[in-house]
């Protein structure tokens, strides 16, 4: 309960209250949580206090407002913030990940790519990302084959990060493009959605410590699902 006396904000305990609510299930996913009314009299606190709990749980995403309907319990999301392969994301999360390989096969660099890597062949790979059994995101990924030793199928199950490790290659950053993109018949197939849900693309570059482009991303993700978290410095800016 909360503890008017502690150094800690009021808010900032029902805060983590509500959060361990959510966590131990006492509040589960979709559910209308109680109005700022009663949450008001059962923690004997203003309902400004609960209103500003509430308010910093929305915007985390942990819950959503309806309005004239009430606060409900959004569904779990992955979120990224740091440079991590989306396997490390899903682990941290403390969620389960199944990996579906759609394609993998060798390919003829193509023209877009050329200026990249400066190799014949390439490996494509496509994968679904499945967390928690629901399809998440679709990643497509292009990495010259002359950067890999033998690979198959079933050690493209897990991270590519550590995967590519393994071969010597140590990752720096990447370099990233986002949009949003329309769930199409295929996307709708693909993610196994009875209905259109919010996608998100993702082009990336992934950058060893030696500065070499290792491997080109196209990842669509749902975004209702997942949360791409993007730090900006602000810095000086200057015109050439």
């Amino acid at each position: 309960m909360i503890d008017k006396n502690s150094p800690i904000p009021v808010y900032y305990q029902l805060k983590q209250d509500f959060i361990n609510k959510i966590k131990e299930g006492l509040w589960s996913s979709g559910q209308c949580i109680e109005s700022e009314r009663e949450l008001s009299e059962f923690y004997g606190v203003s309902r400004m206090t609960i209103r500003q709990a509430l308010g910093e749980l929305v915007q985390e995403g942990l819950l959503i407002r309806e309005k004239g309907k009430g606060t409900f319990v959004c569904d779990p999301k992955v979120k990224q913030k740091d440079m991590m392969s989306f396997s490390e994301v899903v682990e941290k999360a403390g969620m389960n990940l199944k990996t579906e390989i759609l394609e993998f096969e060798k390919i003829n660099t193509p023209e877009d790519l050329k200026d990249i890597f400066g190799f014949e062949l390439l490996y494509k790979i496509n994968r679904m990302r499945i967390v928690d059994d629901v399809p998440v995101a679709n990643e497509i990924v292009y990495v010259p084959c002359d950067y890999c030793g033998y690979i198959d199928k079933e050690m493209l199950k897990g991270s590519l990060f550590k995967l590519l490790e393994n071969f010597g290659h140590k990752i720096s950053h990447s370099e990233s493009s986002i949009q949003g993109v329309l769930m199409d018949d295929y996307y709708k197939e693909i993610f196994k959605a009875d209905k259109c849900v919010p996608l998100m693309k993702s082009v990336s570059n992934t950058i060893t410590e030696d500065n070499k482009v290792i491997f080109v991303e196209e990842a669509v993700y749902r975004s209702d699902k997942y949360v791409l978290q993007v730090n900006i410095l602000r810095k000086e800016g200057k015109f050439k």
